[in-house]
């Protein structure tokens, strides 16, 4: 567990070597396949650049992006493999895509039939979301030019219903059938879907598995890769009724012991945690209590509190001693997923990196 405290403000320790766990139990997996990994939203909240780096160590054949500009950062700090842009390119893009050797994603063919570089194809299996339909026969045709590097599908339900991703699956296959020729690089399988498929074809995108998110309930658990730590700012007692935060919403019942912690909603930590989250000190939970504010939290550490030092490190998402809170409890204390609560950690939360680097 890290100790730094940077300016008596929040941060995350990133592991690494978890990370790098993680993947390798989805090649493992999928032993046939090489792996995709996404990398957009800046790692999923972790950083691109240097989980990229990380994962160089297991010759992914690529990494995915949302944004030519996610893209751009890659390249610029040195990473040469190919970079996927999965939101749909437009040819005004086309410069871009060229000047730094990016490969796009299409779903239109008036946009295939021009595009002068390497693409993937988004077949539209159920999500409804972008690619070509995969029963429009005429779409999928008019979209394989000698440019057509590969293509793919996405998952709407691989954590939720295995049943989903056999009709896709099919889909998928009847799709690739009217293409009239099989592209060099199929790909359907995320991080549930690994798990679910039989065949995980040529490259597997894997998400927020890595990062140490439940891919899905039934499944087995990654290793934790993020731990969000705050430093304690200030610790004061408080008497039975005495109101704290914002509205007063809550008042202390009894004589009681107030810590507050250098992290709030600017942070990244949502509102919509109050009044279910918790914190860890000295390996023991404390409630939060009163409303998040965009600066700070408080525990109520209680009546006979442990030692408290100002500087020192709770835990808010991770492990202290034998206790730990998970992502993936944080995102259901917000109704939420872990998915949303690692993107949305803010940029004046450092990330600390441990282990492979």
């Amino acid at each position: 567990m890290s100790t730094r405290v940077n300016s008596g403000r929040a941060w995350v320790d990133v592991n690494l070597e978890h990370l790098l766990a993680n993947a390798r139990a989805v090649l493992a997996r999928a032993p046939r396949a090489r792996l995709l990994p996404m990398v957009k939203a800046n790692a999923y909240g972790l950083g691109a650049v240097p989980c990229a780096r990380a994962l160089e160590r297991l010759d992914p054949w690529g990494f995915g992006v949302a944004t030519v500009e996610e893209g751009i950062e890659l390249r610029d700090a040195g990473i040469t493999r190919p970079l996927l842009v999965l939101t749909p390119a437009v040819g005004a893009q086309r410069a871009a895509f060229r000047r730094y050797d990016l490969r796009a994603v299409l779903d239109r063919p008036e946009v295939a039939d021009r595009w002068d570089g390497p693409f993937h194809l988004e077949v539209d299996t159920g999500m409804a979301r972008c690619g070509v339909r995969w029963d429009d026969a005429s779409a999928l045709a008019a979209c394989a030019s000698p440019q057509l590097e590969g293509a793919f599908t996405h998952f709407f339900a691989a954590d939720t219903s295995p049943e989903s991703v056999d009709a896709q699956w099919q889909r998928f296959t009847e799709a690739v059938a009217r293409l009239g020729r099989r592209p060099a690089l199929l790909h359907v399988a995320n991080s549930a879907g690994v798990w679910r498929l039989h065949d995980q074809l040529d490259l597997v995108r894997p998400g927020i598995y890595v990062y140490g998110g439940q891919h899905a309930p039934d499944l087995p658990p990654p290793l934790p890769v993020a731990a969000v730590r705050a430093p304690v700012v200030s610790v004061r007692r408080v008497a039975a009724g005495d109101g704290v935060s914002y509205g007063a919403d809550w008042r202390a019942p009894a004589p009681t012991t107030i810590a507050t912690l250098g992290i709030g909603y600017a942070d990244g930590l949502p509102r919509a945690v109050q009044g279910k989250a918790a914190a860890l000190l000295h390996g023991r939970r404390y409630p939060v209590v009163g409303r998040i504010a965009m600066d700070f939290i408080m525990l109520d550490v209680g009546a006979a509190p442990p030692a408290l030092a100002i500087g020192e490190a709770a835990t808010l998402i991770g492990a202290d001693g034998e206790e730990a809170i998970t992502v993936d409890e944080v995102a259901g204390w917000a109704g939420t997923i872990a998915y949303e609560i690692l993107a949305r950690l803010g940029p004046r939360v450092p990330r600390i990196y441990t282990g492979a680097a």
